[in-house]
């Protein structure tokens, strides 16, 4: 039987039949399928980068107290700006960006930090201190979503892992800048008239900023193609019944909660460091008032805390993001914090060693306390990202900027219950009046302070209460959605 045409037109072929290719067809690269760890490994390093700005002001807080005659309840208002500012930040910033598909927000919240954190030092009082610090504080804050939520498409299955390490390398940065800040300013501090000049050493941190301009140049060709939704994250979204999406929700408003309190108790470590460190050298020196010389060196002891700090995080951070199974995530978040807390109750005591070896036992207690609060983060990160595919900068932005917004209540109740209300202009009245309403004993207390060592107690407290409140994690959903 013939296979050609009926009428073929005269002179001409029939044309043949296509047969469609059973092969197929390979989807187009996109930024996610073509070099991932390149991207991911570019956008870590810029993590890197912003938290060592991030830490400086910190690391300094000590001899800025010196310099600008700062106050200890305005040492503890300068992180609770930090805090606010740069919590507020980021629940905006991932809606902003989940809703215009953008990265271009956290590369400008880079440069800004980088501006104003690199010049701190040209403050020359409280007030400008801190409008430099909490601008750069919102700066810092509004990199961390896109970056996160960036990290985390990349990472794909191995997105535990990948936060893990982006989570990481923020605590390298933060111990970079606790540690070296320092002492870049004591190198870079002249001696006039047989006095240091402190406040030159610090106008020399504008160095840093070419460094940081080129991280966030190279952090703009690199994370603004990126998407940041999984790629059946709408479908999967639709196949959830009422009940799923509550239950889910659930799951992200309690590590939020969560959250908030690990934060609290790390902005309220972060006041009670600077704080032990200014006493120890104090006492340490049989002093009675700080001078530019012994500031430097408590800024330094101050600069190892929270260094060790960030190194109990980080590596706590890194460990579980390689080993942690899905069935071992809610046991973590509730062990590891009552382990933190038990240290941070144990400061004060072996903080009372030896001048000699305090520092050093104090920062290993330090590394432990870092450990308890900070390990899981990355942790819960992953986590509500998987519970909300959909919507994993704003989950990003919950479980980083959201938390941190409120923490600046951590610094704050801790100074006020280290030196209590009184004698302070800057203290509304009405809680003045509030505690002379309380029993008698407790106003006297509230009222004068309990000391350091009750201010550590209660941020120990705080901690165990958020392994406490991690029980109402559901199991079941938390194994099911590393599978989704």
């Amino acid at each position: 039987m013939s296979t050609t045409l009926a009428h073929p037109e005269p002179g001409l072929a029939p044309e043949p039949t296509p047969q469609r290719d059973p092969r197929p067809t390979p989807a187009a690269p996109t930024p996610e399928t073509t070099r991932p760890n390149t991207r991911a490994a570019i956008i870590i390093v810029a993590h890197f980068i912003v938290d060592v700005f991030s830490f400086v002001g910190i690391a300094l807080l000590p001899l800025l107290a010196v310099t600008l005659a700062i106050r200890p309840e305005q040492k503890a208002l300068l992180l609770a700006l930090g805090s606010v500012c740069s919590g507020i930040i980021q629940p905006i910033t991932a809606w902003a960006s989940d809703k215009l598909d953008t990265r271009a927000l956290g590369t400008l919240g880079f440069i800004i930090a980088v501006l104003c954190i690199g010049n701190l030092g040209a403050a020359t009082n409280f007030t400008q201190l801190a409008v430099l610090y909490s601008l750069g504080a919102m700066g810092v804050g509004a990199f961390h979503p896109p970056a996160a939520a960036t990290v985390g498409q990349l990472g794909s299955k191995r997105r535990s892992l990948f936060i893990a390490v982006f989570f990481l390398a923020g605590m390298i940065g933060g111990i970079a800048g606790n540690i070296l800040t320092p002492r870049f300013v004591d190198l870079m501090t002249p001696t006039i008239d047989g006095a240091p000049d402190p406040v030159s050493g610090m106008l020399a941190l504008r160095w840093f900023i070419p460094l940081g301009l080129i991280g966030a140049l190279v952090l703009a060709l690199t994370i603004h193609k990126v998407g940041h939704r999984n790629a059946n994250a709408k479908d999967t979204h639709i196949t959830w019944n009422p009940q799923e999406r509550r239950a889910r929700w659930r799951a992200v408003w309690t590590l939020y909660i969560a959250n908030v309190l690990r934060f609290s108790v790390n902005m309220a470590l972060i006041y009670l460091f600077t704080e032990w460190a200014s006493t120890f050298v104090l006492a340490r020196d049989n002093a009675t008032t700080m001078t530019e010389s012994l500031g430097i060196e408590a800024a330094r002891i101050n600069g190892n805390l929270q260094a060790s700090m960030q190194l109990g995080m980080g590596s706590g951070g890194i460990l579980l993001g390689i080993l942690l199974a899905p069935r071992l995530e809610k046991a973590a978040f509730v062990t590891l914090p009552i382990l933190g807390a038990l240290m941070i109750a144990l400061i004060p005591t072996v903080g009372r060693s030896a001048p000699d070896i305090a520092p050093y036992v104090v920062m290993l207690a330090s590394v432990v306390s870092g450990l308890g609060f900070g390990a899981v983060i990355p942790v819960s990160i992953s986590l509500a990202q998987r519970l909300l595919p959909h919507r994993t900068s704003l989950a990003s932005g919950l479980m980083l900027g959201g938390a941190w917004m409120l923490a600046f209540v951590g610094p704050i109740i801790a100074e006020l219950v280290q030196n209590g209300i009184a004698d302070k202009p800057t203290q509304p009245s009405f809680l003045a009046k509030l505690v002379s309403a309380l029993p008698l004993g407790l106003d006297d207390k509230l009222t004068q302070g309990m000391g350091l060592d009750a201010a550590f107690l209660l941020t120990a407290i705080a901690l165990a209460c958020a392994g406490l409140f991690s029980l109402l994690l559901p199991q079941k959903l938390i194994v099911q959605s590393a599978h989704d």
